[in-house]
């Protein structure tokens, strides 16, 4: 039986490596899909890159093409499994999960930790990200023209097997919840030889690309990181910069905020960490600052000893919505960092 792991970030790799040597399962009975062009350096796994296209919203409007999209979408879950599986996600809210879940040859799917999501409870999250519920007309065309295959969207179904965590904390109120040891072994992964070496390093978030905070906003903000930062740097002090996954497919934005950081900062050399460097395995070398918005490294970097700084309350103070979500998060984030 093949074991299917979407990955898209650090934490869900290691998580996703720490379920399997909890189950022992062999690796050649392992596939990792790729989401938003993570990169790892894994061995030993077969890894595919999640490249559907998101043509969801055509399925009621142009029949044809929502045909063409499904069977598109079976035939890659065909491809991955000539026999049963089972699924892995951080969450059930994408259609390809759900469209995963409904294969014939699908045996049952877990939830696995992803982050600061993971930290909600089920109200919590969908308050969040509402379920999307299909409205009589879409559940009839689903009905008619798919055979039901579409249907609602939770951000977690209560369907799961298992809830894997790294710790008690997370899916709070979740039944079947397995709590793993060792998330984070002290191995380390490719580039982390280099990147130890890092004092202070800006963990970028994607909230201006997915337009939680308007540019202006965030930018004012930001800045004042920046001068927070001035006073920190010492002579000649390198300042490291890491993406979000999310900026690796929509690259406009962070590339303008990274030139912004090299304006700032003309007497400092500004290094960018590629995708494969994990900012988990960074926490483990020691004497890090990491500077974030809101981020889940928070919560796994303090875990491990370093030291983490938000400046979310700065850009807060320029946009009364992003404070008031910002005073929804889960509790384990405010604990794990000292605000700006």
């Amino acid at each position: 039986m093949k074991h299917i792991f979407l990955i898209h970030s650090h934490i869900t790799c290691e998580v996703a490596l720490a379920i399997i040597r909890r189950e022992h399962i062999a690796l050649e009975d392992v596939v990792f899909l790729l989401d938003r062009q993570f990169e790892t350096q894994v061995s030993g796994i077969n890894m595919v890159p999640l490249d559907l296209p998101d043509e969801y919203f055509l399925i009621y409007k142009n029949p044809l093409r929502g045909w063409r999209y499904l069977r598109r979408i079976r035939k890659f879950i065909d491809n991955l499994s000539a026999g049963d599986f089972v699924c892995y996600f951080p969450h059930t809210y994408s259609e390809f999960a759900n469209l995963a879940v409904a294969h014939p040859r699908c045996k049952g799917y877990s939830l696995m930790e992803e982050g600061l999501w993971s930290y909600f409870s089920v109200v919590g999250m969908n308050e969040v990200v509402p379920p999307a519920i299909l409205g009589w007309k879409q559940r009839l065309l689903s009905q008619v023209l798919y055979m039901g295959r579409f249907k609602d969207r939770y951000f977690c179904r209560n369907d799961y097997l298992y809830a894997y965590a790294t710790s008690d904390q997370a899916f709070p109120g979740f039944a079947r919840k397995v709590v793993l040891e060792d998330t984070f072994p002290m191995a380390g992964n490719a580039g982390c030889e280099q990147s130890c070496l890092a004092r202070k390093v800006i963990v970028l978030d994607s909230v201006v690309e997915t337009r939680v905070v308007g540019e202006a906003d965030f930018l004012a903000g930001f800045d004042r990181l920046l001068d927070t930062m001035a006073e920190r740097l010492r002579g000649g002090e390198a300042i490291y910069i890491k993406r979000h996954p999310y900026q690796y497919v929509k690259r406009g934005f962070s590339d303008r905020l990274i030139e912004h950081i090299r304006q700032k900062f003309p007497a400092h050399e500004v290094r960018e960490f590629g995708g494969d460097v994990s900012m988990e395995q960074m926490a483990l070398s020691g004497d890090v600052e990491f500077y974030l918005n809101v981020s889940s490294v928070s919560i796994y970097a303090s875990r491990l000893g370093a030291k983490v700084y938000s400046y979310a309350r700065t850009i807060g103070a320029q946009s009364p919505e992003f404070m008031g979500r910002l005073e929804r998060l889960p509790q384990v984030f405010r604990d794990s960092v000292e605000f700006i």
